[in-house]
């Protein structure tokens, strides 16, 4: 498994490339040469701190690099390859194939009615409650409003969120198309404890992690050495820093709990690729394996001739695993918000992991593909930015991020109704305010201003028109809160909504009605 690029680097802005040129001397045929200077350049663009990154190719790892810092603050230090990292929603394919591992087994199979397994399943609608099946959870084709600001509380335990699924009502009609669900995955988490007797977590690093010898793999945080975890950043206003916010995934496990390092990842990805063989042990059936990398839910592409070679020809979720097609392979991969990115071409044997530690980045998607180009097309145009930067920045660049957010607050700054007051005394807004599957929302008068209590977070509001109140980066700094207050005629406050400036595809209404 070792190789001429399989060392570790740390790569710092000055030196990176005199290292490069002590280890790993680069000659015309290495399909990595330029790797280096190409991605610190790019992790400047992309305001990334640090990253790992790890690529596996006929089974030899030929890429293995570490770049950047863990953390950007005094100490600045460095990203290592046994750094771990969040790797967010990269965490369903484990719970996939946790369940994977019961079917084979034949303690429940992919058609079973989630109630038939967990009867105190339910949600706001009947029929749903009664014929979702496992593999609909699995394939995100429930269609359930995605609930986020739930699991945004960060106060919520897997075992409330349960009970509160009965007030979860429908996006769109059951079936009709793909709608990525977290709560869906939660639930999945619990069915395994249901049939096992075993939480989610004990479940996954007995059946998993251990025979894979995934050392240094971990679901609880607070289990990892803090000189050994990439701190989770994000742009606040334009500057990168530290997240300020609680995370949240203790009580979306099975969602997106887990954090790795980029050769922990690999030995993932291996396994898929042997199709559930690890050393001399067939853990999950072939034929079980290839369902989960089988597209179970379409999701509609508009593919033209003149289409750049990005585009997909295809495009649908497996059972844990998106798929798609590029260059002419089958590629499956996932991501997790919080920076990552695993992708495997089971025709080419190649597996690429990129770990990173600034949420809500699309340099991991650029990278998966230009690994590709560098095994596939030409080294010469991977490793060089062309017109693809031009492509990706917009996409997921640092300024991505706040584009929909400024356009909406634009549109809205546009009609605001400059000098108008609320209709009734500041104090008047203060209350209990509740949606039953959100629970309270909390709002009191401090030195003049509104401020609100929702789970985890303290939200501050300055008055913005009439009996509209408005808070910048209230959750997260993608998002906005504009609060519009409904005032009777006898000045009784009787409810708030929320409107969410930076959503540009909201599936819901969020009005609290106060107690």
């Amino acid at each position: 498994m070792h190789s001429y690029l399989s060392e570790l680097v740390i790569l710092r802005p000055v030196v990176a490339f005199a290292i490069l040129l002590c280890i790993t001397p680069a000659t015309a045929e290495d399909r990595f040469a330029g790797v280096d200077q190409y991605i610190t350049a790019a992790m400047e663009k992309w305001q990334v701190p640090g990253l790992a990154i790890e690529v596996v190719k006929n089974g030899e790892t030929v890429l293995s690099r570490a770049y950047g810092v863990r953390t950007v603050d005094a100490q600045n230090e460095p990203v290592t390859i046994g750094t771990r990292f969040s790797i967010a929603s990269c965490t369903k394919s484990f719970t996939a194939c946790a369940i994977a591992m019961l079917v084979d087994e034949g303690k429940l199979h992919w058609d079973d009615t989630v109630q038939s397994h967990l009867p105190q399943f339910k949600v706001a609608d009947p029929y749903v409650t009664q014929h979702a099946t496992v593999r609909d959870l699995l394939c995100h084709r429930t269609n359930l409003v995605a609930g986020e600001l739930l699991l945004m509380r960060g106060d919520v335990s897997n075992a409330e969120m349960l009970q509160r699924l009965g007030d979860l009502p429908l996006a769109k009609p059951f079936r009709s198309g793909f709608a990525y669900s977290n709560l869906m995955y939660d639930v999945l988490g619990q069915i395994i404890e249901a049939k096992t007797g075993q939480p989610w977590q004990a479940f996954v690093a007995e059946r998993i992690f251990t025979p894979l010898e995934l050392g240094s793999t971990a679901i609880d945080r607070g289990s990892i050495p803090e000189d050994l975890i990439a701190t989770r950043h994000r742009i606040y206003d334009a500057t990168v820093s530290p997240l300020r916010s609680q995370e949240y995934d203790t009580y979306t496990s099975a969602a997106g709990a887990i954090y790795s390092t980029a050769g922990d990842m690999s030995k993932w990805l291996q396994f898929h690729l042997n199709e559930g063989h690890v050393g001399n042990r067939q853990l999950v059936s072939k034929n079980v394996m290839r369902e989960m990398c089988a597209v179970q839910q379409s999701i509609p592409v508009r593919w033209r001739p003149n289409s750049d070679v990005y585009d997909p020809r295809f495009t649908g979720y497996g059972l844990g695993w998106f798929l798609r097609d590029y260059r002419g392979r089958k590629v499956v991969q996932h991501g997790g918000a919080w920076g990552a990115e695993t992708a495997i071409l089971p025709e080419e044997d190649l597996s690429i992991v990129v770990l990173t530690n600034r949420d809500w980045n699309g340099l991991t998607w650029m990278l998966i593909f230009d690994v590709i180009d560098a095994c596939l097309d030409s080294p010469e145009r991977a490793w060089q930015k062309g017109r693809k930067w031009d492509k990706w920045l917009p996409l997921g660049g640092p300024d991505a991020q706040d584009r929909t957010r400024a356009e909406q607050f634009a549109k809205l700054a546009a009609s605001r109704k400059q000098g108008s007051q609320p209709s009734v005394a500041l104090e008047s807004f203060a209350g209990v305010y509740q949606m039953p599957f959100y629970g309270d929302l909390i709002v009191k008068v401090e030195n003049r201003r509104l401020h609100a209590d929702f789970g985890q977070y303290h939200v501050v509001f300055d008055h913005w028109d009439d009996n509209r109140f408005y808070a910048r980066g209230a959750i997260v700094p993608l998002f906005d809160w504009l609060v519009s207050f409904d005032v009777a005629d006898d000045g009784t406050v009787r409810a708030l909504e929320i409107n969410h400036i930076g959503w540009d595809k909201p599936d819901e209404r969020f009005v609290f009605r106060r107690m």
